[in-house]
């Protein structure tokens, strides 16, 4: 779940699609010197990746009321590539101590290759495949976590499999093209979401102790990758079920809570969903590491965004305002230019600045989008007609009060001709 890489030349820093940060920490206040010391410490290493760099995280991650095994593998990888080989088995040592159990991902670590020829090195992978045992030996239900195990694996085929094919397109393929490569992709999604229901019927949420922390990030893997909106906040409900009974790690429903807020085009909570150079728009900003430490989440969003190859900076309250006023400013701008371009016929351009309007978060209003859908049906083009199925989609997830007029609407009477009409009209029949 965890992949660490090369992000920027000459810098390690992890991409988490789930942290794993073992245990709860309520008080914000609590956090604030060593969350301060950790964000200076990626500071440092975003700037250079050297010894000094390595110390300030090692120095900062024994600080932590609770261990991050991440922190200490990338004290490793430095130590290591910078030839300081006690330093990189201790913090390796560390890293297995607080959870690291993945032999392969140290075996086959860029940076400890030159470890490989040290004796220590055939030590320290024992004591990882040690851990994982131990680990397996605490699961209640071993065979569970090999059937979630499977199912991932099914997924991440289908989704190699697709991205082997598309290279094989050429610059005529079409939308239906790449839609048609894509179909077994969903075929696997759906089976894997009944057969997930099936799980949570029998046991309840997979949780920590049902199938260790593995199994239940790969539980919550399925619901992130379907694309139905529904199905993700009914999961989200029972993760935070689990969450609350210390059973779950609270960045899996951070995570799966902003990934629902950007698929309704809606300012994260958390700010655990991270775009290409910044994380997506955040709801009240200023704010957003307190509400991080009242969920359990021990790191600051600095040093999140950090894992993610990001440095940012949390604003002021003045400067979160202005912010604020700013991309509403833009989004509005970007709105009327799209009203321009449906009234000069101009699709292309009518599709790009609804995209800029959205991406904005202005808080655009559900009535704006719904007149943005009707306006971007009546045009004689495929792509401005998906965005319209998009949208109408958006609104259903976000249940506006009026989305009932969808389905007879005679606005929308183009569509319904479409395959995407019938998925539609169950999405509205789900919402009531």
């Amino acid at each position: 779940m965890t992949v660490l890489k090369l992000r920027k030349p000459y810098i390690v820093l992890i991409l988490i699609t789930s942290t794993v940060l073992l245990g709860c920490y309520k008080n914000p206040k609590d956090n604030s010197n060593w969350a301060q010391d950790l964000t200076e410490a990626y500071a440092a290493l975003h700037k250079e990746r050297n010894i000094e760099s390595a110390n300030l995280i090692f120095e900062a991650s024994e600080k932590m009321p609770r261990k991050n095994w991440e922190n200490y593998f990338v004290t490793a990888s430095i130590y290591a590539s910078n030839n300081n080989t006690e330093k990189a088995f201790f913090s390796l040592e560390k890293a297995i101590e607080y959870g690291l159990r993945d032999t392969d991902l140290i075996t086959n670590f860029p940076d400890f290759k030159n470890l490989k020829n040290d004796i220590r090195f055939q030590q320290i992978t024992e004591l990882a495949e040690k851990a994982k045992e131990n680990y397996l030996e605490q699961i209640e239900n071993p065979e569970l976590l090999k059937e979630l195990e499977n199912m991932w694996a099914r997924d991440q085929q289908a989704l190699s499999k697709y991205e082997n094919k598309i290279r094989l397109l050429d610059s005529t393929a079409t939308y239906k093209d790449y839609q048609k490569l894509f179909k077994p992709v969903e075929k696997v999604w759906d089976i894997n979401k009944i057969k997930l229901d099936s799980i949570i019927t029998i046991y309840g949420w997979p949780g920590n102790k049902l199938v260790g922390e593995d199994g239940a990030k790969l539980a919550w893997a399925i619901p992130q990758h379907h694309p139905d909106v529904f199905y993700k906040e009914r999961c989200l409900g029972l993760i935070k079920k689990a969450v609350d009974n210390g059973d779950l790690d609270p960045n899996l429903y951070a995570e799966l809570n902003d990934r629902i807020a950007r698929e309704t085009w809606r300012k994260q909570t958390y700010g655990a969903s991270m775009g290409k150079n910044a994380p997506y728009p955040i709801n009240d900003p200023s704010n957003v590491n307190e509400r991080r430490f009242e969920l359990g989440l021990m790191e600051p969003i600095e040093v999140y965004a950090f894992y993610h190859g990001i440095e940012y900076t949390v604003p002021s309250e003045k400067e979160a305002i202005v912010e604020s006023n700013l991309s509403q400013k833009k989004a509005l701008e970007a709105y009327s230019q799209f009203n321009e371009f449906i009234y000069e016929n101009n699709p292309d351009s009518a599709n790009s600045y609804f995209l800029k309007a959205k991406d904005y978060y202005g808080d655009i209003t559900n009535q704006q989008l719904f007149d943005a859908a009707i306006k971007l049906t009546q045009l004689n083009n495929d792509r401005s007609k998906r965005l319209a199925e998009n949208i109408l989609k958006v609104l259903i997830w976000r249940k506006w009060n009026d989305r009932q007029i969808i389905s007879n609407h005679e606005a929308f009477k183009s569509l319904r001709k479409r395959n995407e009409w019938q998925l539609i009209e169950a999405l509205i029949d789900k919402s009531l």
